[in-house]
């Protein structure tokens, strides 16, 4: 336990492979599974999977969060260590267990007959909560070898998909298949758990001394989860098929995969800036941050106007005809890519990290707030669309509340300041992309070759900008391969 901490460099990488294996996996099955299940069996899987949510989010209760902060500053006592980590799954399994069991009386009860094999089925993604103990690896800055395990395993459900789900009526199994990567994936990780624990007395835990902390965490948790879940649910509550919440879930599938990339890197910085914080590095804490914050607007501001400019050409070559609409969707949800990067930043590397989460709480509260009352005003109105208005509306809000919070350690003026640059370049490159159109046809070599202009556009123009940080990063890297050659 006394090795040496992984550097945030290597832990962004691995972290962002894992981040992205939950995301990228279905991603690549959803050109196939757009087509064979159809807007409406695809509508049909994504509500139930937010139903089965909110239930995993009450056994949960915050456990990981709160654990990988708390090992985070243990890393160094293997015993509490382990003592910690063992009280905390013995409290995770307590609830998640009781969870189940509501669940099941849920699946009893519901008037939704159309969808109770389907719940069935979903208790298999409970369990996989149940087993998940990634929060360790992430407190312990390890990720490298939670990577190479599920690289196998959801690989292995993508030839699953292929062979077996062949029409509309699979829509079961697809959904088997889905959860059960997950679940394999999980129980994975447990094969390593003797390295970085030590065996504890039963007499020795003290379980539920966490479930305060716990709680503490769990609200924002809450919160988020609510208004990222709730707009699947009040979208099946206002429209009378599942189409709407078919191009609402393509869509979102696609702009998360590009959050994963820009939100990945607080995930692992935040337990560095919590032990940090303990040992009164204040400086180093506010030049992480400040790094963090720029290379977030580096990539985040060309991905979100890239996203938006190719979306009318994308959609239709991705998820094939019948999902026009979900273009539209994408343009919209193109905008959380910067503010969901700007909220992970500021939330999980200033106000988790130095303790202040009653302010957390309270803007995430607020932001959930803000989402439902819009979702109630403009779905029944615009539908899916009105969704992902309210969607980014809320995200909006956390960021402002966030900042403000964070004011001793960061201001919006140096964020504004910041991304002067990246705004510009990526504005230059936005209006190539849509001026090629007038050229290229709606295929796949001019798609990637659309996409492949606009990232040299973009560089190109911050490099004659001058950009301080991309710039810096050139040199560096430059240097260590030099140093690597000789």
């Amino acid at each position: 336990m006394a090795k040496s901490r992984n550097s945030v460099e290597k832990n962004y990488i691995y972290n962002l492979m894992y981040q992205m294996l939950v995301v990228v996996i279905p991603l690549v099955t959803t050109p196939y599974i757009s087509r064979v299940l159809k807007a409406d069996g695809v509508g049909a899987y994504s509500y139930t999977t937010a139903i089965v949510g909110y239930f995993a989010l009450f056994g949960n209760l915050g456990v990981a969060t709160y654990g990988q902060l708390k090992i985070a500053g243990l890393r160094n006592q293997k015993h509490e260590l382990s003592k910690t980590f063992y009280e905390l799954v013995i409290l995770k399994a307590i609830l998640m267990l009781t969870v189940t069991g509501l669940f099941l009386i849920f699946i009893q009860i519901n008037g939704e007959e159309a969808y109770t094999d389907l719940y069935y089925v979903q208790i298999v993604h409970l369990v996989s909560c149940l087993l998940d103990i990634s929060w360790l690896l992430q407190g312990l800055e390890e990720f490298k070898k939670v990577v190479i395990r599920n690289l196998i395993i959801k690989f292995s459900s993508v030839i699953l998909i292929f062979a077996f789900v062949k029409e509309p009526s699979d829509l079961l199994l697809y959904t088997f298949i889905m959860t059960g990567s997950t679940l394999l994936g999980n129980l994975s990780v447990w094969l390593y758990l003797p390295r970085f624990t030590e065996r504890v007395r039963f007499r020795e835990l003290n379980i539920f001394q966490h479930l305060k902390p716990c709680l503490t965490y769990f609200i924002p948790t809450v919160a988020t989860s609510i208004y990222l879940t709730l707009d699947k649910t009040m979208i099946g509550w206002f429209t009378t098929t599942s189409y709407e919440n078919g191009y609402y879930e393509q869509a979102h599938k696609i702009e998360q995969m590009a959050v994963t990339v820009v939100t990945s890197l607080s995930v692992v910085t935040m337990p560095r800036m919590a032990f940090l914080y303990k040992n009164h590095e204040t400086d180093k804490m506010i030049l992480r941050l400040k790094q963090t914050i720029k290379f977030i607007l580096m990539i985040s501001i060309p991905m979100c106007l890239g996203m938006a400019a190719v979306s009318d050409y994308f959609i239709p070559l991705f998820l094939g005809d019948g999902y026009d609409k979900s273009a539209v969707l994408l343009q919209i949800f193109s905008l959380l890519i910067v503010v969901v990067g700007l909220n992970n930043a500021v939330g999980k590397q200033v106000l988790m990290p130095i303790g202040r989460q009653s302010q957390y709480n309270t803007s995430v509260i607020m932001g959930a707030i803000v989402n439902f009352i819009l979702n109630l005003v403009m779905i029944p109105r615009l539908y899916s669309i009105g969704a992902a208005i309210a969607s980014v509306a809320a995200e909006t809000v956390i960021l402002f509340m966030f900042v403000y919070y964070s004011k001793d350690y960061i201001k919006f003026t140096w964020i504004g300041c910041s991304a002067v640059k990246y705004l510009i370049s990526a504005f230059v490159m936005f209006a190539a992309i849509r001026i090629s159109y007038r050229w290229l046809s709606e295929s796949w070599p001019c798609l990637i070759l659309q996409i492949g202009a606009g990232v040299i556009i973009y560089f190109a123009c911050l490099i004659l900008l001058r950009d301080d940080f991309l710039i810096g990063a050139i040199k560096t890297s430059i240097g260590k391969l030099k140093s690597k050659i000789k």
